[in-house]
């Protein structure tokens, strides 16, 4: 049937109310989700509902009833937080608010457990890539050239571990900190080479510098009430995203020459040492920090395949992103935490702005660089769980695209002086290469105008700029750059 033919521009079509999808697995199995890619989905809702059987002349039994978005993309639905036993799989329609036909471009069933490789990008978004380098396409192949002559991407790399990482607040106290985080761009960077040239000489290096790390490093030294060790959180954070999602990669993407042995030591110190630090999230001061932390207990949750870690990544982000990204409708003043109990303490936490208007972050008043990192921290959590068919760009898109908008604008223009009731006009503007992932789902997949974002990504490509790597921000023109839903 064209419906499961892996082709978005095929379709299967039923006529009426109650027209109905079946696709037989085959064998009775544990599904939890399914996705699905509607014909002209971005001219129509579609309401439907998916039922679930095990023999083929038994009565379905309903596990889920709802409508679709308004884009073209594969939309996933998540109908159990653990799974269901079932052979056959039932989309029934229930109409359009255009017309009585039923047309569907993809359907797809998705079984219980995590996909693999499943952190920031998957194998097919790599394989694309590849193909367009081989192809010399651009940026493709200007971003995969930067990267080969980076210092990240040198074969000769050497890591720099340390047994007790110290991390004190802005790099006021450094032992390990900076390396660590070098280190897991130097392998993030070789561990797509890899993935790109076929050659393994660069995974096997990639492997030496994570392996380094976790046969030396034991302890992550952190006390909120000590400056010179307050920011060891953030630091298990931002290895959490970068080194996960490396070794994710390495352990998935093919016959890397990760050992058994090696990726077992790996696990513990994700779980003794990094998992502690990031898991309970962090309720106070700048919300990057948390949405840091959530990405790297997803990221943990996801490679050592546990659910709990992973849920509670999830926890984080959902609570911490409509505390960061204003809309209109959260009121005259910003969500906050529950610790922010007062207008003042409120606007204090936004850096001392106290209008508010669609797209303005928390930290937009602190400096453009922060915001950043959130807005990374969180595209990359939202294609994660795309990876896993959990749709949480659905979720955020609300306060996301206001705020890609938003800041693109200001990145762009560059006003000076800035508006007076934005941040006292003072706005310290820098870029950051953090742009690819939010612009591919919204502009691409989903079809947004996104005409500030558009303009920002077009100089960016032109010029293979901003810098390419900056902690979970490291080479978006090789992973993300229109890949579109591969």
């Amino acid at each position: 049937p064209k419906a499961i033919d892996g082709n978005i521009n095929t379709r299967w079509s039923g006529s009426g109310i109650g027209a109905y999808l079946t696709l037989d697995l085959g064998s009775t199995k544990s599904i939890c989700s399914v996705s699905v890619a509607w014909y002209s989905g971005e001219t129509r809702i579609n309401t439907f509902t998916i039922s679930t059987a095990t023999v083929a002349t038994a009565t379905f039994t309903q596990v889920y009833s709802g409508s679709s978005l308004l884009n073209n993309d594969s939309q996933p639905i998540t109908f159990s937080s653990s799974s269901v036993q079932a052979r056959y799989v039932r989309l029934t329609f229930k109409g359009n608010t255009v017309n009585t036909w039923s047309s569907v471009s993809e359907f797809k069933v998705f079984q219980a457990g995590f996909a693999h490789p499943g952190i920031f990008v998957s194998k097919e978004q790599l394989a694309y890539v590849k193909g367009r380098i081989g192809a010399g396409a651009a940026p493709y192949t200007g971003y995969y050239n930067k990267a080969r002559s980076s210092s990240w991407g040198q074969i000769t790399y050497t890591a720099k571990p340390v047994s007790v990482m110290v991390c004190g607040a802005s790099n006021s106290n450094d032992v390990g900190c900076t390396d660590a985080c070098n280190d897991g761009l130097a392998a993030y960077t070789q561990t797509l080479i890899w993935q790109y040239s076929g050659n393994v000489s660069y995974a096997t290096n990639a492997i030496k510098i994570l392996n380094a790390w976790s046969v030396k490093l034991t302890k992550i030294d952190m006390d909120s009430k000590n400056n010179s060790k307050s920011n060891g959180v953030l630091q298990a954070g931002w290895l959490g995203e970068m080194w996960v999602r490396t070794a994710e990669i390495l352990r998935w993407g093919g016959s890397s020459g990760w050992t058994s042995t090696d990726i077992n030591r790996f696990t513990t110190m994700l779980n003794t040492i990094i998992l502690p630090l990031v898991t309970n999230g962090w309720i106070w001061g700048n919300g990057n920090w948390e949405l840091t932390m959530a990405e790297a207990t997803m990221n943990i949750g996801i490679f050592t395949e546990n659910s709990t870690a992973y849920d509670a990544g999830l926890a984080l982000a959902r609570r911490r992103v409509p505390w960061y990204f204003y809309l209109a409708s959260d009121g005259a003043l910003p969500k906050a935490p529950p610790i922010y109990t007062t207008q003042a303490a409120i606007i204090d936490l936004w850096h001392d702005q106290g209008i508010f208007k669609e797209g303005l972050a928390q930290e937009t008043c602190r400096d453009f660089t922060h915001t950043q990192f959130a807005m990374a921290s969180t595209t990359n959590m939202a294609e994660t769980a795309r990876i896993q068919n959990l749709g949480l760009w659905a979720e955020f898109q609300a306060r996301l695209v206001p705020a890609f908008e938003f800041h693109s604008y200001y990145l762009i223009n560059k006003p000076s002086p800035s508006p007076s009731w934005l941040c006292d006009g003072k706005l310290a503007l820098q870029n950051m290469p953090t742009w690819e992932v939010g612009y591919n789902q919204f502009y691409v997949r989903s079809g947004l105008p996104m005409r500030n974002t558009t303009a920002l990504i077009q100089t960016y490509r032109q010029a293979l700029t901003p810098t390419t790597t900056n902690l979970m921000m490291a080479w978006e023109g090789l992973t993300h750059a229109s890949v579109g839903s591969v």
